[in-house]
C-alpha cells in the first residue's frame, strides 16, 4: 500500500465507524480526537519538562514525566495515528482502539491522567493532565450516546411511575 493510500485511508477511519457511532455529532468526533492530539502533544512536553526533575534530584517528577511521556505517545498513536505513519505497528494498536466501544478510551484516559498527578503535583503536569481527563470526558459522552426526542422520554417516563 502506497503512502498516499495510508493517509487518506487514516483521515476516512474517523467519519466510517459503524453501529451508533454514526449518531455522534460530528463535532464530537473530531472534537475529541483533536483534544486527544493536543493533549499528547501538550504531554510530551510536560512529560520532558517533569523528566528534567532529575536535574534538581527529583525522582517522583522524573517518574511523572516518564509516564507523562507515554501517556502522550500513547494518546498520538491512538487519536492521530497519521502523525506515524512510518511506524506500522502503530496503525495496528489504532486500529484495535478503534473497534473498541467508546467508554474503554473515556475510563482509560480518565485513569490514566491521575497517575502523573499523584506522582508531580504541579501547574505543567495538572494542565496536561486535565486535558487528558476532558478527551475521557469527551469520549464518554460518546458512549452514553444520543438523547431520546421529547415525546419518547414521556411516555417512558409515564410507565414507569406507579
Amino acid at each position: 500500500m502506497s503512502m498516499g493510500n495510508k493517509v487518506t485511508n487514516l483521515w476516512k477511519r474517523a467519519s466510517d465507524e459503524e453501529g451508533n457511532r454514526d449518531e455522534i455529532p460530528w463535532h464530537l468526533k473530531y472534537g475529541s480526537r483533536t483534544l486527544g492530539t493536543f493533549a499528547g502533544i501538550v504531554n510530551l512536553f510536560t512529560g520532558v519538562w517533569n523528566g528534567l526533575g532529575l536535574i534538581f534530584l527529583n525522582t517522583d517528577c522524573l517518574f511523572g514525566g516518564i509516564i507523562q511521556l507515554l501517556l502522550g505517545i500513547l494518546l498520538i498513536a491512538l487519536e492521530a495515528p497519521f502523525l506515524c505513519v512510518f511506524i506500522d505497528y502503530m496503525q495496528k494498536v489504532s486500529d484495535v482502539a478503534e473497534n473498541k466501544p467508546y467508554w474503554t478510551r473515556a475510563i482509560l484516559y480518565a485513569g490514566l491522567s491521575l497517575i502523573p498527578i499523584l506522582l508531580c503535583f504541579g501547574p505543567s503536569t495538572l494542565i496536561a493532565s486535565a486535558l487528558v481527563f476532558c478527551t475521557g470526558l469527551l469520549y464518554g459522552l460518546m458512549s452514553v450516546g444520543k438523547k431520546a426526542p421529547a415525546e419518547q422520554m414521556k411516555t417512558t417516563a409515564s410507565t414507569l411511575e406507579p
